[in-house]
């Protein structure tokens, strides 16, 4: 007979401890979980600086170090983690934190396995050898969840996945805190902005699939037309990152004389308030699962601009509450972002229409409801409150 539990004992896995879209996800659903049926805790594999947004969760943080390419030791570590805190439920995010959290919890406990994964090009560039991989260890998965209709789709074509233990539950945001309010004036000072100057922004760490050369390809020419405004980069590289562009872009501005033009922000926990000084949200990836930065500037009320790749035109409906603009078409960028910049009431009338589409599809309240839902079904009838 199963031991009746009074609380589900929930460990979330991540792989690194940075801010991007899957991490403000996790975060969210730590920080808004219901204590009175869950205990939270959170394990990752890279980065040994403590986010503050994470340590003020106050709930068990534990890393475990990924040293190997094939780390046995780290999945062993997984597997005390889990047996010392009696988890019942492990939710592992992307793909190779479901592979390390496998063993510990199907291998050395018994206990229930949840996958999210965030965009479908992840999945597309996983080896022949990890997809066999993959496909063995999702039918012994208790559930997979993607983020878009298109993600879960993947998930079960690429792996052979159940359609029955599949389920798509889109990123939401806190409607709430991105909501336009408050004094703005001392951030636009602090961050030497001219009164009448506008602002456009970008969240997404200094990536090359993040594809900020683009943007600030379209801006050098954008001042051409339009001086009185300024680029804010928000976000970061990360040293010995093969991805990481920050060297390449601040060369770029700084060859092109544009530095008074282009704030670096780096990382920043304040971007509610970032939001709210901005005019156009502008996102150019390479390719995205579904941006949570992308549905925070919405949730602000902004008009949005990207490129017109999977998990970007889901969000952005093109001539309703942004545009989308093809990969490296610098001249369609520009244009969108001028025409934009000189219309008020467009601005206006696609910044509305993008907080009602947060507020009818991409609400936190609903994404955290679904996934406690799951959580909780898993229990069945061992849960007694």
């Amino acid at each position: 007979m199963r031991t009746a539990v009074d609380k589900i004992n929930i460990l979330f896995i991540m792989m690194q401890m940075e801010m991007g879209g899957s991490e403000r996800l996790v975060h969210n659903l730590l920080l808004k979980l219901d204590r009175n049926i869950f205990n939270p805790s959170l394990a990752w594999f890279f980065g040994d600086r403590l986010l503050k947004e994470f340590k003020d969760l106050d709930i068990p943080l534990y890393r475990v170090p990924k040293e190997k390419r094939i780390d046995f030791s780290a999945m062993r570590k997984f597997g005390a983690i889990i047996k010392n805190n009696n988890i019942h439920v492990v939710n592992a995010h992307h793909f190779m934190s479901m592979v390390y959290a496998y063993y510990g919890s199907k291998i050395e406990n018994r206990t229930k396995l949840v996958y999210t994964e965030h965009s479908e090009w992840e999945i597309e560039q996983i080896s022949w050898k990890w997809n066999i991989i993959g496909s063995y260890l999702l039918s012994h998965t208790d559930a997979a969840v993607g983020v878009t209709a298109a993600v879960t789709k993947q998930i079960q074509n690429r792996f052979n996945a159940d359609a029955s233990k599949t389920i798509t539950i889109p990123n939401g945001v806190d409607l709430k805190a991105l909501s336009r309010n408050g004094s703005i004036n001392d951030l636009r000072e602090q961050l030497g902005l001219a009164s009448d100057e506008k602002v456009i922004a970008i969240t997404a760490n200094l990536k090359k699939i993040k594809n900020h050369i683009f943007l600030l390809t379209a801006f050098k020419e954008l001042l051409k037309s339009y001086n009185n405004i300024k680029l804010l980069l928000i976000g970061q590289g990360f040293v010995n990152d093969a991805e990481n562009t920050e060297q390449e872009l601040r060369d770029y501005v700084n060859e092109k004389e544009i530095t008074n033009k282009v704030l670096f922000l780096g990382y920043r926990s304040d971007i509610s308030q970032l939001l709210n000084i901005t005019d156009i949200f502008c996102l150019t990836s390479l390719k995205e699962g579904l941006p949570i930065s992308l549905i925070e500037a919405m949730a602000v009320g902004l008009p949005v601009v990207g490129t017109n790749v999977e998990g970007i035109r889901d969000v952005i409906i093109h001539n309703q509450n942004g545009s989308l603009v093809n990969i490296g078409d610098v001249e369609s960028l520009k244009n969108a972002l001028l025409i934009l910049l000189k219309n008020e009431s467009m601005r206006r009338k696609y910044g509305e229409k993008s907080r009602s589409l947060a507020k009818e599809t991409y609400s936190l309240d609903h994404c955290v409801k679904k996934y406690q839902d799951l959580y909780v079904s898993m229990m069945g009838d061992r849960l007694s409150v």
